[in-house]
């Protein structure tokens, strides 16, 4: 019995319990929800300052622009990869292809509990 199919037998079981007759018209969870205040979210990218990006601007550049020299490229932003949020990526679904094998997941969004002091005994 793999993770998944046991929390969903759970909820099932859940479900049966307390769930009123069900209605023709029932709520979907909203997609958009707001965590709560003492989660932050972890961004995919960081941003890089812009000095120590010359060299990535001035090459991508160059492999765009091709053969086009008169051709002009503004680079507006340059963002490096977070590995914090790589990290729990690949963690999240590794965990969750083990439980559901042919399957395809996409992480959205992470979020981290805000650090609020010391919870060490």
């Amino acid at each position: 019995m793999g993770l998944f199919s046991w929390f969903h037998k759970r909820s099932e079981e859940h479900e049966r319990q307390d769930a009123p007759p069900a209605t023709s018209q029932e709520s979907a969870p909203a997609q958009n929800a707001q965590p709560s205040p003492e989660w932050e979210l972890v961004p995919a990218y960081l941003p890089v300052d812009p000095h120590e990006h010359t060299v990535a601007v001035v090459i991508a550049s160059a492999i765009a622009a091709g053969d086009r020299t008169s051709s002009e490229l503004k680079v507006k932003r340059v963002l490096l990869p977070n590995p914090e949020h790589r990290l729990v990526t690949a963690i999240a679904t590794a965990l969750a292809a083990g439980a559901l094998e042919h399957s395809s997941f996409s992480v959205k969004n992470i979020y981290k509990m805000k650090k609020e002091g010391s919870h060490a005994a």
